[in-house]
């Protein structure tokens, strides 16, 4: 009898020790978790991670599932963004295990050229040989808006909750500018010129038709727009794969918001100096608005995949 006292009683220090030993372990860091392969399913301290827009993946397979059959809406990777701000690229680094810095941007410039055939002009034309010239349209347009953040982790398990705050800062403009086959001169004061308006970036000629123009567009500047932003950001991540998530997240945004006025340079005929003159119009359409508000974005709940590394 006392072999078996001895025996439960030396269990029970044993079983203490191991306990104490687990606490300790478990106090100090936290577990970590681990897929039957061995792999962990957190990223930790000093990894990063991409993030990239779930929705095509999500529209893809309820196609598939619902029988509906197209090459053409195949997944593909749209990084994630924010509608709010439309902000493309999504990394982040990760502190430690609760906390990651984010930096979010989107850097898009684009330059596009538009010609068009048009009809010369000629004091005596050849109706057997006519002869033509073309109008040219070239538009810049440049948009940037960066993103820079914290974000706060809670929760040991593969399910995160996260939540933190982020500046955002952004600038767009677009220039479009025209180069015309026909010149005005003292012979063609309204020189055969092409309508660029149905190209969607607003009409081209002031003054006359398209056969005919006597004032026309050669510079449109639309006002440089700035935007200076503070959003606080809550949502969740769940991790279904070692190091890969999918998850969303809710924000609210301050943003303040000013755009310059939109500038037009056109050109018309000057009898007194024969020569062509040049005409700047401010524009109120587009520009010198100032605005402050305040408000939920990303009411649409978009999905994020990331991938950390």
């Amino acid at each position: 009898m006392k072999k078996i006292y001895m025996s439960m009683l030396f269990s029970a220090f044993a079983i203490t020790a191991i306990a104490q030993e687990i606490t300790t372990t478990t106090a100090a860091e936290a577990p970590v978790l681990k897929s039957k392969k061995g792999e962990a399913y957190l990223p930790v301290a000093g990894e990063w991670g991409l993030g990239v827009s779930a929705n095509p993946f999500l529209d893809y397979l309820g196609n598939f599932l619902n029988g509906y059959d197209s090459f053409n809406d195949g997944p593909n990777f749209e990084f994630a963004s924010n509608p709010a701000n439309n902000i493309a690229v999504f990394g982040k680094l990760i502190k430690d295990a609760n906390t990651a810095y984010r930096f979010r941007f989107n850097v898009g410039i684009r330059s596009n050229t538009n010609k068009a055939v048009v009809s010369q002009n000629q004091l005596n034309p050849d109706p057997a040989y006519p002869a033509f010239t073309d109008d040219w349209q070239k538009v810049n347009t440049t948009a940037i808006v960066i993103a820079p953040g914290i974000e706060k982790r809670r929760g040991s398990t593969r399910l995160q909750g996260v939540y933190g705050a982020e500046l955002v800062l952004g600038f767009n403009n677009t220039k479009v500018s025209y180069d015309y086959g026909n010149p005005m001169s003292a012979d063609f004061n309204a020189p055969i010129t092409n309508d660029f308006d149905n190209y969607g970036y607003g009409d081209n000629i002031l003054g006359g038709n398209e056969a005919a123009a006597s004032v026309r567009v050669v510079e449109d500047k639309s006002g440089s727009n700035f935007l200076v932003g503070a959003r606080g950001f809550i949502g969740v991540e769940y991790f279904f794969a070692p190091k890969i998530s999918i998850g969303g997240e809710f924000g609210y945004m301050l943003g303040f918001q000013t755009q310059r006025r939109a500038t037009i340079t056109a050109e018309t005929w000057d009898a007194a100096s024969v020569n062509t003159r040049e005409v700047k119009i401010d524009e109120y359409r587009d520009g010198g608005v100032t605005s402050l508000g305040i408000g939920l974005d990303n009411l649409s709940g978009t999905i994020n995949l990331l991938f950390y590394f």
